[in-house]
């Protein structure tokens, strides 16, 4: 089983958080955590627990694979948008 690359979530979650113009502060405060706790996740030196997870989410409106594992969320919404779409039709004999 593979393990879950928290330096990459870190970065992640401070991409997410400086796209929506949130400092460290203001999350850590909504999160109910204090800001070097953000800190150190946004760095990789801590894992924040699903139900921080669960938070952030909400708080920057994506979902967590986005979040925990984005490299294979970007490659399976390229294979989705990649598919071909065909309306189903009854066709009455």
């Amino acid at each position: 089983m593979e393990r879950l690359d928290i330096k990459r979530m870190g970065m992640e979650i401070k991409l997410r958080r400086i796209q929506k113009g949130l400092t460290q502060t203001e999350v850590a405060a909504f999160l109910g955590v204090s800001q070097t706790h953000l800190s150190n996740a946004e760095s990789g030196r801590v894992a924040l627990s699903l139900k921080l997870l669960i938070k952030i989410k909400n708080r920057f409106g994506c979902t967590l694979d986005e979040i925990v594992d984005p490299e294979v969320y970007k490659k399976l919404m390229d294979k989705k948008n990649g598919l071909k779409k065909y309306k189903l039709v009854r066709c009455d004999e």
